[in-house]
């Protein structure tokens, strides 16, 4: 078993006239943490007993967490996923106490969750909930709400666009959890208590790999505007910045991805494919209340930027970079032409190898939490499923020339 490099996935510089979204935050762990190989951790199994673990945390915090064994090292440090739906990385040194619990691991119920959440931000925060998610929000119950509308339709849209495809998706085995601050500079102080000042930086939201949340703010509420007061006036407002809403949508169907089965939290996925799977459902239908019908609309931001990468900048081993490594997406110079070709990529695979797309999800989906097996291993299976790359890469570019 070999383990991730110590890289966080961050924020990109934005670009005039360019859809910027948040990738999924990978936290990285520290040098000496249970990721690290040379400190004989040994290879690992997967999905154990549940189990209450008591423990340090990495800022030295005692934590008692119950919970369920995603991965243990031969060491003894383990994968832990609390019943909040939470990932915890423990290594053996900081790891105190650990007991079997009686019965099977059993998330925690939307009352449960609400309470929780309660006690851990305070009563400044107020809690909505829907059928599936749990909203604590400082930007007033009806912004909640009709976010929580949103995440629902999104959802339900998300299982029916994958409906008869061979996937298993999953119900989520936690409630969802979106935490809403009431404006910019909250969510940025938020943000950097969360993830680290820069992580964060320049964007509207983000969904939390470890923590399994989304976080998000009030984009109703701009400078030299007061909030929405009611869901109409809210519905109004997003209208008329449709990249705001994109971001919404990218970081709530990355949170569904996570729990359905779709991706495997922890485990070696590309980022060509989440971040093009989060920004082919992006754009949703406003005036329909019922579902969804622009999934895979053709995004004219995302397009005229790879036809513009591939006139002038884009080398013939792009395709093989994009699918091997995460690093494109990570340096601020090449991000924007990387999530450019990762969008034009899965909106080609989808519409003219939905086969082969789909079982290439299966594949990763399956894939095993803390299992990085390298750029080699990403660009076999690829080839596996997808076959001749240089083949593919002239349907790629013939196709993305065509797209209106």
């Amino acid at each position: 078993m070999t383990y991730p490099p110590p890289t966080s996935r961050t924020q990109h510089r934005p670009a005039p006239g360019v859809v910027v979204l948040m990738v999924a935050i990978f936290a990285a762990p520290p040098v000496g943490t249970f990721y690290a190989r040379a400190a004989g951790a040994g290879e690992a199994t997967s999905r154990g007993e549940p189990v209450r673990v008591r423990f340090r945390d990495a800022a030295k915090q005692e934590r008692t967490v119950e919970g369920r064994v995603e991965v243990e090292a031969q060491d003894g440090g383990i994968l832990l996923l609390g019943r909040d739906g939470r990932l915890w990385n423990i290594t053996p040194d900081r790891l105190n106490q650990r007991e079997r619990v009686e019965g099977n691991f059993r998330g925690m119920s939307s009352e449960e969750s609400a309470a929780a959440l309660r006690a851990e931000l305070g009563d400044g925060f107020e809690i909505v909930r829907t059928k599936r998610y749990v909203i604590a929000s400082k930007a007033g119950t009806r912004y909640a709400q009709w976010c929580g509308a949103l995440f629902e339709r999104l959802y339900d849209t998300f299982h029916i666009h994958w409906r008869g495809k061979p996937l298993q998706l999953e119900e989520p085995e936690v409630p969802l959890i979106a935490v809403i601050l009431a404006n910019e500079k909250q969510f940025v102080e938020f943000a950097a208590r969360d993830v680290g000042p820069q992580a964060a930086a320049g964007a509207k939201g983000y969904y939390s790999i470890l923590s399994n949340r989304m976080i998000l703010y009030d984009l109703t509420a701009g400078e030299g505007s007061t909030p929405a007061k009611t869901l109409e006036d809210v519905q109004r407002k997003i209208a008329q910045n449709p990249f705001n809403l994109a971001t919404v949508v990218h970081e709530a169907t990355h949170q569904i991805a996570f729990n359905t089965g779709l991706h495997t939290r922890q485990a070696d996925n590309p980022l060509w494919l989440t971040e093009g799977m989060a920004m082919y459902f992006e754009t949703p239908d406003l005036n329909n209340r019922t579902g969804w019908k622009t999934v895979g609309k053709v995004s004219d931001g995302r397009l005229n930027q790879f036809r513009d990468y591939a006139q002038k900048r884009r080398k013939s081993n792009s395709l093989e970079t994009l699918v091997a490594t995460d690093d494109r997406f990570t340096n601020v110079d090449l991000a924007l032409d990387a999530y450019a070709e990762a969008w034009t990529l899965t909106h080609f695979l989808i519409k003219t190898r939905r086969k082969a797309y789909t079982e290439y999800l299966a594949r990763i989906a399956a894939k095993k939490p803390l299992e990085f097996e390298g750029g080699d291993k990403r660009i076999e299976e690829f080839r596996e499923v997808f076959g001749d790359l240089e083949k593919l890469d002239r349907d790629f570019l013939r196709y993305a020339e065509r797209l209106r």
